[in-house]
């Protein structure tokens, strides 16, 4: 799969929010073995009784029996503020994506704004094709999208603008997701805000958000052209002072590199020394 050297920055910080979830999830399943068993014994006692050793028993200062509820309450808002936090991230990443293909090609001559940054990438992307993009993953990221809000704004029930998306997309997007490969764990466009955010759905969320940044990225990546990638990877090779000497089989080769590390392009040295040498000598 063709990238660009933007997916791995987004990804990695895609895994570090569900690595947070999980830690979430994990954490919340341990407190809650622990505090049945106090409940038994001490639920009428306060939590500076029980935890006397906590710097924060006095700040919380509640029953034990009180706790189950806060601590139900602490995870799912943990989970909302992880969706919240990935969802910044795709839409930080379309938003990078579009400049740097910008930097690289050139902008277009009518610039094309919406006012839903998924929708103006898919409508940029369509321009920089002969095929329209797989509208599935753009989809995903609006949905997603408006799901975040719904967190963040902390909406009992789905603004209109959510609904209506909802039944316009939620069917469409349930057959896309339902490939055989794709883990969606449990998650049903149509019902997800309506209920409680659980580990699961937020694991679910997490999956997709991931493989739509791969996927658009894929995209990108197949409408920039081998020579603008060299050409702008020769520009950030020569950045380096000492670099601005290297010949051009040495260039060629740390192009290689980079196209493979980076882009997740597999040329020849040969082809790329042509190219280089192409690129180099105007």
């Amino acid at each position: 799969m063709k990238k660009t050297p933007l997916a791995g920055r987004f990804t990695k910080q895609l895994i570090r929010i569900n690595d947070q979830v999980c830690f979430a999830a994990l954490q919340q399943w341990e407190f809650t073995q622990h505090l049945s068993q106090l409940e038994v014994k001490s639920s009428k006692k306060f939590t500076t009784d029980v935890f006397p050793s906590n710097p924060f028993a006095k700040a919380m200062y509640r029953k034990v029996g009180e706790l189950p509820d806060f601590s139900m309450e602490a995870e799912e808002i943990a989970l909302q503020m992880g969706v919240i936090a990935a969802v910044e991230y795709v839409l930080a990443y379309m938003e990078e994506a579009q400049l740097f293909r910008e930097e690289l090609v050139g902008g277009d001559a009518e610039p094309i704004k919406s006012n839903a940054e998924e929708e103006q990438l898919r409508l940029k992307i369509s321009g920089w094709c002969e095929s329209p993009p797989t509208t599935g993953y753009f989809l995903t990221v609006g949905y997603f999208r408006l799901l975040r809000n719904h967190y963040a704004h902390v909406n009992d029930t789905p603004i209109p603008a959510f609904s209506t998306y909802i039944r316009s997309y939620g069917t469409p997007l349930k057959s896309f997701w339902n490939n055989g490969v794709t883990d969606v764990h449990g998650i049903d466009f149509q019902t997800l805000p309506l209920g409680s955010l659980t580990p699961d759905l937020a694991f679910g969320i997490m999956n997709l958000l991931r493989v739509c940044v791969q996927h658009i990225d894929e995209m990108i990546a197949e409408t920039i052209s081998l020579a603008d990638i060299v050409r702008w990877i020769i520009l950030q090779i020569r950045e380096t002072p000492r670099a601005r000497q290297l010949t051009d089989e040495r260039l060629s080769s740390k192009v290689v590199t980079r196209l493979r590390t980076e882009w997740n392009i597999k040329e020849h040295l040969p082809d790329v020394v042509s190219l280089v040498e192409d690129l180099t000598s105007g």
